[in-house]
């Protein structure tokens, strides 16, 4: 019994030593499978646990204007990371993380509760946050945070001017993905290529090592050059601004564009907003100049005169204006105002004076057919192609649908929906000699379709010497007058429909004016509206006048010359600048011959020259001329026009010689000067 005993004992410790060795086995084999061969499930899992790919953005190009200041620019910035799962006190945590950032706590302890590896706490932090981190214990000296949470270097767009063309650069999201403007339509150029690079984690799930061979994917993105000026784009959103204040409007647009080229200088929307400051209201983010229709009222009448005068009516050809009023199919269509009563007019007369009976009339004249496509040749109806985000293509209804009072409406400027760049765009056709050509915001960028005609010879002298009336006595664009220029345009005022009751409401209004200089080199055509101002409301009383200050700001900066004389110039003044001395020791001496034909320079200080003297004869009075010396002025280092705005009000006579800026000056500054004194300025090219 007792053997037997035995036997079952050793028969159980031999199996279990056996099981022992082959479990051994098992596992050696399984370690050697492992180490040598390798397993793919488990290699999987380890690289996910401290291998990760991590998605390197390359720098962000930089948008610059066409002289190449800086518009938008990426720079390095801070953002606050964490690894909920690394943090024990979730609840102190998120106390102490909002006093150092300010987000509010709840906020912060649901993200803390998350069940993932990575949260963002704060993107783009600034100095003073990170500074607070020491405060509350979040960071040692060394700048090492406590066990969680990490810093992670990105890149930040910033816009160093602030509101400055604002609309036509858009902004970007944290990501630095473009969302508007330029922006969002050069994305692709302007993000470059990134490139996915192997990193190794470290305990705190951070990329601690790269995989620094894939830099050779990476592209950083392109910078891009703008059309834009950027000295001319502050002065029009200046005066663009100070307009639709004192008007108490509840918007306004400029554009500023170079007729033969289509080049935008300017283009600007009141109100605006800070791309830096991430403006989340649609209605200020948006470019009102490209993205917004309007009807155009009067401006579109040019249009009309350029669709008669190409189907065989002359500008001298005559329309009764009905005393003001008349009816057509039983609507009763106005002048803009009861005085004005018109009997037989010339084509030219109805524009100059923007009569909408005659307009009515002559579109009547014309016919729905001609008229439509002339306004179709001229681009309304469709994209201008500048290939801004948002562009819309207004509203030309087809001529089937147009009944009698559908045209004559049209014909004065309702009943049709346009947008600013294309209206704009039709007037450079009349100041560049009849070619429609495509606006561009980009510089370098060519258009793939050559510009169409789309006035001949006959036809865009007729609407230019029509415009042009418009300026002159008995214009409704008087107002739009620059001293030393003339000046071809158009007043309008357009009724607005009030989306409420679907009628032209009775107190809601656009002011235009669109012009351009005749007899200039550089042509450019200026832009300007106002809507929905109180109180004064007619385009000649808002627009025009606003006109008149942006073209004079672009004619100082873009160097336009004059082409007309100034009232009551000096002779002394005149002369002196116009006999510029060959050294600057010398004194200039009158000669009784003609004048050398003036440089481009020469040109711009007669014109200034006579600025000051038309100040001095408006503003000099007998008891100034009678009056006590006064000091010299420090001039050195102005240019003409900044020292004679500095003389101005005075009666002197000025010499000028030399080209560029003041280097000397006499009197010198501080002396005392008399009236009909001499002051002699020598330039130098600085």
């Amino acid at each position: 019994m007792r053997e037997s005993h035995i036997e079952v004992s050793y028969a159980r410790f031999m199996t279990l030593i056996v099981g022992s060795l082959l479990a051994g086995a098992l596992v050696i084999g399984r370690a050697a499978q492992i180490q040598i061969l390798g397993d793919p499930r488990l290699e999987s899992m380890a690289k996910r646990q401290f291998q990760s790919k991590v998605l390197v953005r390359p720098r962000r190009g930089e948008i610059l204007d066409r002289n190449g200041d800086t518009l938008a620019v990426s720079v390095e910035s801070r953002s606050l990371a964490a690894n909920p799962s690394k943090i024990k006190n979730k609840k102190k945590m998120a106390g102490l993380l909002a006093k150092a950032t300010l987000l509010p706590v709840g906020k912060l302890q649901e993200k803390l509760s998350e069940k993932r590896e990575f949260i963002w706490i704060k993107r783009h932090m600034t100095e003073v946050e990170l500074e607070r981190f020491k405060k509350f214990q979040l960071m040692d000296q060394d700048g090492d945070l406590v066990a969680g949470l990490w810093i992670i270097k990105e890149s930040k767009r910033v816009y160093p001017h602030g509101e400055l063309a604002a609309h036509v650069l858009g902004d970007v999201n944290l990501d630095s993905e473009g969302l508007e403007g330029v922006e969002l339509w050069a994305d692709g150029l302007l993000k470059g290529k990134a490139a996915p690079y192997a990193a190794v984690k470290d305990a705190l799930g951070r990329a601690a090592l790269f995989d620094a061979s894939a830099v050779k994917d990476l592209k950083d993105g392109e910078n891009l050059s703008l059309t834009i000026d950027a000295p001319l784009q502050f002065e029009v959103e200046k005066e663009l601004r100070s307009a639709v204040l004192s008007a108490n409007a509840k918007s306004g647009t400029v554009i500023v564009m170079n007729a033969v080229s289509g080049e935008i200088l300017a283009m600007a929307n009141e109100p605006s907003f800070n791309p830096n400051a991430r403006e989340p209201r649609v209605e200020r983010r948006r470019n009102r100049a490209i993205t917004d229709g309007y009807e155009p009222g009067s401006t579109l009448k040019p249009v009309l005169l350029a669709s008669a005068l190409a189907h065989g009516s002359k500008i001298t050809d005559q329309v009764y204006g009905e005393m003001g009023s008349f009816y057509v199919d039983d609507r009763k269509i106005s002048e803009a105002e009861a005085k004005e009563k018109f009997e037989w007019i010339s084509l030219k007369k109805m524009i100059q004076v923007s009569s909408n009976v005659g307009a009515a009339k002559l579109a009547l004249k014309v016919g729905s057919a001609n008229y439509y496509q002339t306004l179709r040749d001229f681009g309304f109806g469709s994209k201008s192609e500048i290939g801004f985000p948002g562009e819309i293509s207004g509203i030309v209804p087809p001529p089937k649908n147009w009944k009698n009072i559908n045209l004559a409406n049209i014909g004065f400027g309702q009943g049709l929906l346009v947008t600013p760049l294309q209206i704009t765009r039709a007037y450079a056709a009349a100041a560049n000699g009849g070619w429609l050509v495509r606006p561009v915001l980009l510089k370098g960028q060519t258009s793939k379709q050559p510009p169409k005609k789309v006035m001949d010879g006959l036809v865009e002298n007729g609407v230019l010497e029509a415009l042009k009336s418009v300026t002159q006595d008995e214009g409704t664009g008087i107002s739009a007058r620059v001293p030393g220029y003339k000046i071809a345009g158009k007043t309008g005022t357009a009724q607005m429909v009030d989306p409420r009751t679907k009628a032209y409401s009775k107190d809601k209004y656009v002011a235009s004016f669109i012009g351009f200089p005749v007899g200039t080199d550089q042509k450019i055509v200026v832009f300007t509206s106002i809507h929905e101002p109180k109180g004064a409301y007619y385009g000649a009383q808002l627009a025009a006048p606003l006109f008149s200050r942006i073209f004079q700001k672009a004619a100082n900066r873009l160097g336009i010359p004059p082409t007309e004389p100034f009232a009551n110039p000096s002779p002394l003044l005149a002369d002196s600048l116009l006999h510029p001395g060959p050294h600057p020791a010398s004194v200039p001496t009158v000669h009784a011959e003609a004048p050398p034909t003036p440089s481009l320079n020469d040109k711009l200080r007669w014109s200034l020259a006579k600025v000051a003297s038309q100040s001095i004869d408006a503003q000099l009075t007998q008891a100034e001329a009678d009056s006590s010396p006064w000091k010299m002025p420090p001039l050195q280092g102005l240019t003409v026009r900044e020292a004679i705005r500095a003389l101005q009000g005075r009666d002197l006579q000025l010499e000028v010689f030399g080209n560029g800026i003041v280097r000397k000056q006499l009197p010198l500054p501080g002396k005392d000067v008399a009236q009909g004194s001499r002051v002699r300025l020598t330039l130098a090219e600085p």
